[in-house]
């Protein structure tokens, strides 16, 4: 025993001062017994004085190097810094003769390898103190060989790679036997590289369900799909009334109906995240849907762009017809519906014909496909801007307009005789009183188009300012920063309150979406009125008596009194 001890001390101070002229330590061999290392580390270690593999593990434990924390890190990080880590905390013991070794300690490439592709990551999270010095001593070396032993050119050290790559199991152990946090769950075998994914383990699909306070995106967004089912049924009631009562198809009710249409279609494209949410937002576990992987969500993302953009489109119109018929007193849109239907059917194909050639359409944010973050303002809100900016004005000029109509109102006498009135005074009269009656007449329509617009201004603010925090490649870090707060055994809902400052406000996402999807119910409560009930009561007592034969027997007894 005591042979054997001299030769094992012998061995490392003989290694030790190979590499490092001016130093010299005692230690001694050992098996790796350990289990961060397992899948890394074949070969004899070499352990310093008073240190077993147990005690130099509890150590990295206590710097929160273990591996659920390192397996939080992305892929291109966390492969190499668990190499360095094991690589620096257990030397390898190589023989070199008969009856001599050496020690070999972490490569200065292996370093140099952390530093450069794990420097960001690590400060994003908060963990700057973790990036090495690459010309300093090795850390795990200064205790017992004072000043510490520098990083070691290649050739001459001890540089780890993975022995085998285990095939994803549960989500209890993966890759290199790393856990999976839960709801993270392990990478699939020959996936690519996902901002929502490390080296082992991924945010299941849909991502963003998981980032928030457990159950709250399911709710909320299930009673925004809620709201958008009763705007469909509210819109189809009014298109439907428009469509089949008397005198509703003809100028401005036309208007009405071809925007309550477009009303509708936004709101219908429901029945897809109603029937299979999530069958919506992901084609598996990790992918999330788009356009090529999933005809559904271009079916639905199609309408979905058409439908907005028709919706902006004749509440434009709208707008116009309303401006012109109160300012200027002129029924010309009545004698241009073809030019109508060109320019507001025309655009909302032209931006939908885009969206898919350019294969945007995809899922990205709550229970329905739209355009990718990306390309959104592009191709979806600067034209439906371009319609909807200038609308505004306009109707702010009418509204304007309505304001000195109505103020002259109060100061003119409409008790004094037109006999006693100058030409242009009964003029001005006159346009007055056609400004009132247009308001009594189209108030609802004005209304409507107001709800309409700021419905779709809030949301496009949103979709610019705040939901740009959740694209994936920006939320990476925070996902990490994440995946190691429920590694540390704290709850989902404290983890996710620590991340929330990198999301969109929930509260603010949930308006968003709830706003847009109550349209179709907004609209129907401007429109709909008890003349539309009388309307219908008429219509189908005309339909009862036409099937009663009343009208043939009315028409046989009225032929006697034509003769």
């Amino acid at each position: 025993m005591t042979r054997l001890f001299t030769k094992v001390t012998a061995l490392a101070t003989l290694a030790i001062g190979l590499l490092s002229a001016t130093t010299e330590a005692i230690g001694s061999p050992g098996n790796y017994t350990g289990s961060l290392c397992k899948n890394y580390i074949d070969y004899e270690v070499w352990l310093p004085p008073n240190q077993t593999v147990d005690t130099i593990e509890a150590g990295l434990v206590s710097k929160n190097l273990t591996a659920e924390a390192i397996s939080a890190i992305p892929a291109s990080c966390s492969g190499p810094f668990i190499e360095y880590v094991c690589s620096s905390s257990f030397p390898k013991i190589v023989p070199s003769g008969p009856g001599v070794a050496n020690v070999q300690f972490v490569c200065k490439s292996t370093c140099q390898a952390v530093v450069a592709q794990c420097s960001a990551i690590l400060q994003a999270v908060g963990k700057a103190d973790l990036i090495p010095n690459c010309d300093a001593p090795i850390p795990s070396t200064v205790a017992y060989a004072s000043p510490g032993i520098l990083f070691q050119p290649t050739g001459q050290c001890n540089a780890v790679k993975p022995l085998t790559t285990a095939p994803a199991t549960n989500g209890t152990d993966a890759g290199h036997g790393l856990g999976c946090p839960p709801p993270f769950i392990p990478v699939k075998p020959g996936m690519p590289p996902s901002p929502t994914c490390n080296s082992l383990c991924c945010v299941p699909c849909p991502a963003q369900y998981h980032l928030y306070r457990e159950g709250d995106l399911d709710k909320g967004f299930r009673m925004t799909n809620t709201m958008r089912a009763v705007s469909m049924v509210f819109s189809f009631i009014l298109m439907v009334s428009y469509l089949c009562l008397p005198d509703k198809r003809s100028h401005p009710s036309a208007l009405i109906l071809l925007f309550v249409i477009c009303v509708f279609l936004f709101s219908v494209v429901v029945i897809f995240p109603l029937i299979d949410t999530n069958a919506m937002q992901c084609v598996d576990e990790y992918t999330p849907s788009t356009q090529q992987n999933n005809l559904k969500c271009a079916i639905q993302g199609a309408m979905l762009i058409f439908a907005s953009v028709g919706t902006c489109a004749w509440c434009s119109a709208l707008i116009v017809n309303l401006h012109l018929h109160t300012v200027w007193n002129s029924a010309w849109l009545a004698k241009k519906y073809w030019l109508l239907h060109t320019i507001c059917w025309g655009f909302a194909i032209t931006v939908t014909a885009v969206a898919l050639g350019t294969g945007q359409v995809r899922w990205e944010f709550a229970t329905l496909c739209l355009i990718s973050q990306e390309k959104s303002s592009t191709i979806f809100f600067y034209p439906m801007a371009a319609m909807i900016f200038p609308a505004f004005l306009v109707h702010i000029a009418t509204f304007f307009h309505i304001a000195r109509i109505s103020a002259q109102a109060g100061a003119d006498s409409e008790t004094m005789s037109r006999s006693t009135l100058s030409a242009s005074a009964a003029a001005v009269i006159s346009h007055r009183r056609h400004v009132m009656m247009a308001i009594k007449i189209q108030w609802r329509a004005a209304v409507m188009a107001v709800c309409a617009l700021l419905c779709v201004t809030f949301y496009w603010l949103f979709y610019f300012l705040q939901l740009s925090k959740i694209n994936p490649k920006e939320l990476a870090p925070h996902v990490q920063t994440f995946a190691m707060c429920l590694m540390q055994k704290k709850s989902h809902d404290t983890c996710a309150d620590e991340l929330a400052p990198h999301l969109p406000p929930y509260g603010l996402m949930i308006a968003a979406e709830f706003l847009v999807s109550s349209i179709g119910t907004v609209i129907f409560i401007v429109f709909f009125k008890m003349t539309l009930v009388r309307e219908w009561g008429e219509w189908f007592s005309s339909i009862g008596y036409l099937c009663s034969g009343k009208r043939r027997q009315k028409q046989e007894q009225d032929q006697f009194f034509v003769i």
